[in-house]
């Protein structure tokens, strides 16, 4: 009995080392279009005012039109995920190029959008802020 325990707890064990390899080998780009079209699928309503595109096409950000809102396009292991939320409620943070949506929630804690460079990370920041440049 040991044994058949032994095995199901190591075959499990591969399972899950394989999901998450698989998670982490995040093989989808976050292109100008794929961004465009996944957040008008998945917020119809969401009126693009700016689009801020990763370098390393891993995430996108776009600004409302009003300036209140912000959503976010990131690479989900082979497809796209999406977050909206309102100015204020989601910390925005940059270290260097990276930009981070720190976003609390259990199954996505930040995403990450990388700048070209760290004068466009602090303009991108500014704007997302609320500052119009």
């Amino acid at each position: 009995m040991l044994i058949e325990l032994a095995v199901s707890l190591a075959g499990i064990a591969i399972l899950i080392a394989v999901s998450w390899l698989l998670g982490a080998m995040k093989s989808v780009a976050v292109t100008e279009e794929a961004a465009q079209d996944r957040l008008a699928f998945d917020e119809p309503d969401f009126d693009v005012g700016e689009w801020f595109f990763g370098a390393d096409g891993k995430g996108a950000a776009a600004v409302s039109a009003d300036g209140s809102e912000t959503a976010v396009v990131f690479a989900n292991g082979d497809g796209l995920g999406t977050r909206r939320f309102r100015h204020g409620s989601v910390g925005v943070e940059r270290h260097g190029t990276i930009i981070e949506f720190r976003m609390r929630e259990p199954s996505l804690r930040a995403v990450r959008v990388v700048a070209t460079d760290e004068t466009t990370a602090e303009q991108w920041v500014l704007s997302l802020a609320g500052a119009r440049l």
